[in-house]
């Protein structure tokens, strides 16, 4: 495995920091097991439920691993979206997630760029072993598919807690819109009920380099 350079890889550990935003923020509705969390009786809007992601105003994860620590919270629920607020220090960036009859779909947009609606949801309103779904979208800069399936749940332990989780394979081609770079994303993600994405062990394969990420959820707090 190659080790990225300073000058060559800045558009992969770009794409990289989106995709971990974008896969650290899916939380939802009934603890398996764990160290925090209590559940809250605040009704949010039906088409915001989630198994697999808790849209409860102030809801806080922490994720990361030895290099990388970020805070995600939600706020501004509507009927139809909410905001997710991600903090790395020094970046502060929100992204706001839409809400349909199939599911919850990331992106809409971000205050660091702008998305363009494709295709399919990113967590589906309902998830069983065996199920595939794929979610297409563009940004200002890059064209997304990603392909995803649930492989089945299994027991995980990550500084959180030890959870059941839904194991979910997922593979996606990031290419740069007017040009021939591109990113093949492949891994796994690991989705606890009432807690959300509590793990994931992915490899970035660009035109020039190969990059891997593994990062857990190392706490949370629901309203």
């Amino acid at each position: 495995m190659k080790t990225l350079s300073m000058r060559k890889s800045a558009w992969l550990v770009g794409l990289i920091v989106l995709a971990l935003a974008q896969c650290a923020c899916n939380f939802a509705t009934q603890l398996v097991g764990g160290i925090s969390g209590q559940k809250s009786d605040t009704l949010q809007p039906a088409s915001c439920d989630n198994k697999y992601l808790p849209v409860k105003t102030g809801a806080t994860w922490t994720i990361g691993n030895t290099q990388i620590s970020e805070i995600h919270s939600i706020s501004h629920i509507s009927a139809t979206s909410f905001q997710e607020d991600v903090e790395n220090s020094p970046l502060k960036y929100s992204i706001s997630w839409n809400c349909t009859s199939a599911g919850l779909v990331f992106p809409g947009t971000d205050s660091n760029n702008l998305y363009t609606a494709g295709t399919g949801v990113t967590i589906p309103a309902s998830i069983n072993a065996g199920d595939q779904w794929t979610q297409t979208y563009s940004s200002k800069t890059d064209t997304y598919t990603i392909n995803y399936k649930a492989l089945g749940e299994e027991s995980v332990t990550v500084p959180a807690g030890t959870f059941t989780a839904m194991q979910i394979q997922k593979n996606s081609v990031i290419k740069g819109i007017g040009t021939q770079s591109f990113v093949n994303e492949d891994g796994f993600e690991w989705w606890a009920a009432g807690v959300g994405m509590i793990k994931k062990s992915t490899s970035y394969k660009s035109n020039t380099n190969t990059y891997h990420l593994e990062f857990d959820l190392k706490s949370y707090q629901l309203p």
